[in-house]
């Protein structure tokens, strides 16, 4: 009994389902549809948007339970690899600045450490970023103002202003900067400024005709002014040009310390 049920309700699929087959296979040959035709897309209609909501149904919850875990899982691997990266980028910054530190001590191990003070730089002007500097030692840490500020690769600036715990730096490159100089091959005295058009290089004045200046000369501290002391690298010449006057020369001047990339420098606190 059970069997000739089962029979039945398959021969009624098997007949619904070449129904439908005509129909479709029907269509694009026919512009109109015979009555018979028109009233069995009308029954099977309903049917088949059943049969189509069901098996749509039934795709995505199967999806969803071989996907729920798999996505769960996904979504944890990618906050751990977020989490790893970024671990990765502070283990580079400390090794970076690890190096820095280490080359700032073997300079200071050379000198009287009592006169240097290791100061960071916490501030500076995106307007006009080779003018002045902010670090973090002030007159608390013996600070005062006109106090030579260096790195071991030649001289930074000075100190124009003191707090308690900060202090604002005067760099070399800016235009209000001067500071006697030497040639050091020739020992040719000069002034060197900043740039006014804030590029980063310096100009070397009031060099005599007498004397010849050639690119890739260094240029030291002369010592004189009571400011900065002697023989403090300050950069190399690149280019030498009259003066309008015609009486004196000046040249162009790349400064030793990289000030596009200031973070650490030493405070001379006596000299």
């Amino acid at each position: 009994m059970r069997r000739t049920w089962w029979k039945r309700i398959l021969a009624a699929v098997t007949l619904v389902g070449v129904l439908i087959a005509a129909m479709f296979i029907t269509v694009p040959e026919r512009k109109e549809l015979t009555v018979l035709e028109s009233a069995l897309r009308d029954v099977v209609a309903p049917v088949q948007t059943g049969l189509t909501f069901v098996s749509e149904e039934a795709f995505s919850r199967i999806r969803s339970v071989f996907t729920l875990g798999r996505s769960a899982e996904t979504d944890e691997l990618r906050q751990r690899i977020r989490n790893l990266e970024g671990e990765l980028v502070s283990l580079e910054e400390f090794r970076l600045e690890n190096e820095r530190l280490r080359a700032l001590l073997v300079y200071r191990d050379g000198q009287d450490q009592s006169r240097l003070l290791l100061a960071r730089v916490v501030g500076r002007d995106p307007g006009n970023w080779f003018s002045t500097i902010r670090v973090n030692c002030g007159s608390e840490d013996g600070v005062r103002q006109d106090m030579v500020v260096v790195l071991p690769s030649g001289l930074v600036g000075r100190v124009l202003a003191v707090a308690e715990q900060t202090s604002d730096v005067l760099l070399i490159t800016d235009a209000r900067s001067g500071v006697g100089t030497l040639v050091q091959d020739t020992r040719l005295p000069g002034v060197v400024k900043g740039s006014l058009d804030r590029s980063g290089r310096l100009r070397m004045s009031y060099l005599t005709r007498e004397e010849d200046v050639e690119p890739n000369q260094a240029v030291v501290t002369s010592g004189l002014g009571g400011v900065f002391p002697k023989g403090i690298p300050v950069g190399r010449v690149v280019s030498v040009s009259n003066d309008p006057s015609g009486l004196t020369r000046s040249a162009e001047v790349i400064p030793m310390v990289d000030f596009d990339h200031l973070e650490e420098v030493f405070i001379i606190l006596s000299h």
